[in-house]
C-alpha cells in the first residue's frame, strides 16, 4: 500500500507508512474440520484453515500407538490437536497451539455385515528408510482383502508429518523421509462403499535412520513451549521425547515442574534445561541429551511489599506513645505493640505495622495485610514538671491585689525553675500535670510564709494555662495598707 500526501510549504510532516496489525492465532482461526474416529479407533488427519498438524494426542487410558481401542458403545474421546502457528500471526514465536477437541468414536459393530467389509491380510512389515529423502513403497492390496464389495478407499493417518510424508495413490502407499531421524507409527485403514460395514486397519512402524549422525541439540528442533506469568511451564515440541526440566545444567537434584511467578512488573528471560530421549534412527538412540531453551516470561502485576508501601512519619514519644504515621501506597490497618514504657536513655524499638494492599494493581491486591517491621528510636523521658519544689499562694488578678491584706503561701508545686527570681519561661506543675494558671499572679516562696501589707519584699509569678511562667515580679506593699501604684518590678 502506498499513500501520497501533498503538503504546501512552510508546513512539514514526518510520516511513517502504517503497518497492518498481525492477528493472534487461535484454535478458532485454525478451524479444525473433519476430525473423525472410525470403529477401529483410528483418527484421521483433519483439515485446517491455517497451520499444520504437528501431533494428535489424548489423555484417555486406552490411547496407544496413536489410536484408541474399540468400544462397544459410542464414546466421546478427548483429543488435543497440536497445530503449528504460521507466519503472519502475532504469536508466531510460540511455535504451536494445543487445541482440545471432543470427538465421538462409534461402537465397533460385530455382526455379519461387518464380516462383509475389508479384512487385514497378514501384517505390513516395519519400514526403515534413510534420512534426507529416503523412501519406501507398499502395495496395500497385498495386506488387505476385500469383502463382498471392492475396497474403495484407503485412509492414511500420519502423526509425525515433520518426520515423514505418507500418501496413497491407486492402492500404493509411498513413505518419504525429511531431514531428521526418528520413528513413528502410520495407521492405514481400508473401507468399501457398503452401508454399515467395518473398516480394517494396519499399523506400520516406520524408522528414519541416520546411523552416522549423533543426535545433538541442533537436531532437537524445539518449537514453541514457554513459561506463563504464574510459572506454568509448557514443554516445547521436539523431534525427541522431552522429559525432565531443570534450571541448572547437569544439576539432577533440581528437577522442576513449574517456575516462580513473575510479579516483578516487567518480563524476564528464563533459561530451562530439558532431558531429551534420543529417538530411533540416530547412532545414540535411547540416550539422554540435555538441551536448553530460552523463554520470555511475561510479567503480571508486581507484588505489594513493604518497600512499595513506603511507610513514613512513624514515631515514638518520650512517654512510649506510638504515632502510626502513613503509607504512601496502601493503608495501615493496625500495629503492635500498642505502646511502650518510658525509658531513661534513647532506645530503638521494633514495631510491626500491618499494611493492607490496594484493591487493584498488585498480585496480592485484595489479600491480607502484610507485616512491615520498623525500627523506631524512642527518646529518653524528661519530666516536664521538673524536680524543684516551691510553695505558692492563691491566684490574684494583679500584683496590686496582694496589698489589700495578707495572703498565705502554702500550696505545693513543682517546677523546672532552679531559682524563683530567674524562673521566666520555666514550667510549673501541680499534682504531676502542668498547672492551669489562668495568666494570674501567684506569690511564690521556698517555704511557708505570708505576703501582703507590711510583710516586706516578695516574689510573684504570672502563670498561664500551660503552666508556663510568663513574668516574674518583685514587690513590697506599703505598711499602712494603702493601695500601691504600679505592678511591681518585673524581673
Amino acid at each position: 500500500m502506498s499513500t501520497k500526501i501533498n503538503v504546501r510549504s512552510p508546513f512539514y510532516l514526518s510520516l511513517t507508512e502504517p503497518s497492518v496489525p498481525e492477528p493472534t492465532f487461535t484454535c478458532e482461526v485454525a478451524n479444525i474440520q473433519n476430525l473423525t474416529i472410525d470403529q477401529q479407533g483410528q483418527i484421521n488427519t483433519p483439515d485446517l484453515a491455517y497451520g499444520t498438524v504437528l501431533s494428535i494426542t489424548s489423555s484417555d487410558s486406552d490411547f496407544s500407538n496413536d489410536k484408541f481401542s474399540t468400544v462397544s458403545t459410542a464414546t466421546n474421546r478427548d483429543i488435543v490437536v497440536r497445530v503449528s502457528i504460521p507466519s503472519g500471526f502475532s504469536n508466531v514465536t510460540d511455535g504451536f497451539l494445543d487445541c482440545p477437541k471432543t470427538v465421538e468414536q462409534p461402537a465397533y459393530v460385530v455382526n455379519t455385515s461387518c464380516s462383509d467389509g475389508p479384512t487385514t491380510s497378514g501384517s505390513i512389515p516395519a519400514q526403515t528408510i534413510a534420512v534426507n529423502g529416503g523412501s519406501a513403497t507398499i502395495n496395500l492390496a497385498s495386506y488387505f482383502t476385500q469383502g463382498t464389495l471392492a475396497i474403495s478407499n484407503y485412509t492414511v493417518y500420519n502423526p509425525r508429518p515433520t518426520l515423514i510424508s505418507a500418501s496413497e495413490s491407486s492402492g500404493t502407499l509411498t513413505i518419504s523421509s525429511s531431514n531428521i531421524g526418528g520413528s513413528t507409527n502410520l495407521q492405514v485403514s481400508a473401507s468399501d462403499s457398503g452401508t454399515n460395514t467395518c473398516t480394517a486397519t494396519q499399523t506400520i512402524s516406520v524408522t528414519v535412520s541416520a546411523p552416522t549422525v549423533t543426535f545433538a541439540c541442533v537436531n532437537a528442533n524445539f518449537r514453541g513451549g514457554g513459561i506463563a506469568q504464574d510459572g506454568t511451564i509448557t514443554k516445547p515440541n521436539s523431534e525427541a521425547s522431552v522429559g525432565t526440566i531443570r534450571t541448572t545444567s547437569g544439576d539432577t537434584g533440581t528437577n522442576i515442574t513449574s517456575y516462580t511467578a513473575n510479579n516483578t512488573g516487567s518480563s524476564r528471560s528464563v533459561t530451562l534445561y530439558f532431558d531429551l530421549t534420543v529417538p530411533d534412527g540416530y547412532s545414540n538412540a535411547g540416550n539422554i541429551v540435555e538441551c536448553s531453551a530460552d523463554f520470555d516470561q511475561p510479567a503480571g502485576d508486581p507484588e505489594f511489599t513493604c518497600a512499595v508501601a513506603n511507610l513514613s512519619g512513624q514515631q515514638i514519644s518520650e512517654q512510649g506513645i506510638i504515632n502510626v504515621g502513613t503509607a504512601q501506597i496502601g493503608s495501615i490497618a493496625s500495629f503492635s505493640p500498642l505502646s511502650f514504657s518510658s525509658v531513661s536513655t534513647k532506645t530503638t524499638r521494633q514495631v510491626t505495622f500491618n499494611v493492607t494492599p490496594p484493591a487493584t494493581g498488585y498480585s496480592n491486591s485484595g489479600g491480607s495485610a502484610i507485616p512491615c517491621v520498623q525500627n523506631i528510636p524512642q527518646p529518653a523521658f524528661e519530666d516536664p514538671c521538673g524536680t524543684n519544689t516551691y510553695l505558692i499562694s492563691l491566684a490574684q488578678p494583679s500584683m496590686r491585689s496582694f496589698c489589700t491584706g495578707l495572703f498565705t503561701v502554702s500550696r505545693v508545686i513543682s517546677s523546672t525553675a532552679t531559682d524563683i527570681e530567674t524562673a521566666r519561661g520555666e514550667t510549673v506543675c501541680k499534682n504531676g500535670s502542668p498547672m492551669l494558671g489562668g495568666s494570674f499572679f501567684y506569690a511564690v516562696n521556698e517555704s511557708p510564709t505570708q505576703v501582703g501589707t507590711g510583710t516586706g519584699r516578695f516574689v510573684a509569678w504570672k502563670i498561664n494555662d500551660e503552666g508556663l511562667i510568663l513574668d516574674v515580679a518583685v514587690h513590697t506593699c506599703p505598711d499602712d495598707g494603702s493601695a500601691p501604684d504600679g505592678l511591681g518590678i518585673l524581673l
